[in-house]
């Protein structure tokens, strides 16, 4: 067993590396950061957020488990919460490469590995790191402590409900929070840390094909299994987020190209409104409204409705345009994959009783094939 040097223990010490966090990690835990782990690194000693999102095999949980030792070192009676979105990516590998890289750390003997914490000998209860899986909303609550440091694992998978407590702790100033992982999803708190609240954190972007750590044999792999133009390719080896999710509409490269600003047209001459029904899953039902196949007006978007609230809410918007902008022709279109039907009956009942000959309702199966062909003169 590794024994502490007695330098090691000296304050002096002590507060050098905690300044020092490249010296550390080479002089005491025997690791040689490349270029890009350095910059990470120094942002975790830097900067109270970091964030960065990565291809596969970049070195990410190596980083992770430096930065982990580095911090337990350093302060005092220290709370590092580590989360990941399954037991298998929290335990089996980073929990496990903690466990490798204090086992030949010069400072191991200061520090106790478990299953389920990682402790100092001498305070077990107060100066420790521990792994929460994150599948509870309270996984990262109830960490309070003077020097707080979350680990974020494959944090693109990690829900908005999980993190939220994060966000109240980071009101005191000694807190800190690296999360690291392959882009996979185009929402939530990780996607906008790369994008729109993108001041708030120190991002970084891994390009696989440029990592010392990524052999050129797995980037040609991937290419021929599936092409450079696809969504495994810029999740897993560029470390891009992907165009689109497998459940989207609309991939998200279609939304880019066609975000423009456009003026206000005051008086459509057709109005087309497209209505995504999800019901009480975790998404959101929709219904967005297009003037003149080009100019789309703010959408509408609900939680937790059932067909016939949602129903009712388009009929709304139908009486609202109508005595807008009179008769014009209005098209609703419901997607009717899934849950969609019963919107779809509701509203074509409703405009039949009123007799609103303007008003034509389609029933649209847009998850089928000939997607972009059927439903882009809609959309654009």
């Amino acid at each position: 067993m590794t024994t502490v040097e007695p330098i090691l223990l000296q304050p002096h010490v002590i507060r050098y590396y905690a300044d020092n966090i490249l010296d550390y990690v080479k002089e005491v835990i025997g690791a040689t950061p490349d270029d890009i782990q350095a910059e990470i690194l120094l942002s975790c000693a830097g900067n109270r957020l970091t964030s960065v999102r990565a291809g596969h095999g970049v070195g990410k949980s190596a980083v992770e488990s430096w930065a982990i030792k580095w911090f337990i070192y350093s302060r005092p009676f220290p709370k590092i919460p580590c989360t990941a979105p399954t037991r298998h990516q929290l335990h089996d590998i980073l929990w496990a490469e903690l466990n490798k890289w204090n086992r030949q750390s010069s400072d191991a003997d200061l520090f106790e590995w478990t299953d389920e914490r990682f402790y100092h000998k001498a305070h077990r209860e107060e100066w420790f790191a521990v792994p929460r899986t994150a599948v509870k909303p309270d996984a990262l609550q109830g960490f309070h402590a003077d020097h707080v440091f979350y680990v974020i694992d494959e944090a693109s998978g990690v829900p908005d409900k999980i993190f939220e407590p994060v966000l109240g702790a980071l009101t005191t100033e000694n807190v800190r929070l690296l999360a690291c992982g392959n882009p996979t999803q185009i929402a939530g708190w990780f996607y906008d840390s790369h994008n729109k609240s993108r001041e708030l954190y120190n991002a970084f972007h891994i390009d696989g094909r440029t990592s010392p750590r990524v052999t050129k044999e797995y980037v040609q792999m991937i290419i021929d299994m599936f092409g450079e133009d696809r969504d495994v390719f810029r999740v897993r080896v560029a470390g891009q987020f992907p165009k689109a999710m497998p459940d989207s509409f609309i991939p998200l490269d279609w939304v880019e190209r066609n975000s423009v600003k456009v003026p206000l047209v005051v008086k459509p001459a057709a109005i087309d409104i497209g209505v995504d029904v999800a019901r009480f899953g975790d998404d959101q039902s929709v219904i967005c409204p297009v003037f003149n196949r080009q100019h789309q007006q703010k959408p509408e978007t609900y939680n937790h409705n059932d067909t016939m609230e949602l129903a009712g809410r388009t009929i709304q918007m139908l009486d609202r345009y109508t005595d807008k902008h009179g008769r014009i022709p209005i098209s609703v279109r419901v997607d009717c994959d899934g849950l969609g039907v019963g919107t779809y009956d509701r509203v074509k009942e409703v405009v039949r009783q009123r007799k609103m000959a303007h008003v034509k309702v389609h029933e649209g199966h847009f998850g089928g094939a000939g997607l972009e062909a059927s439903c882009l003169p809609m959309i654009l």
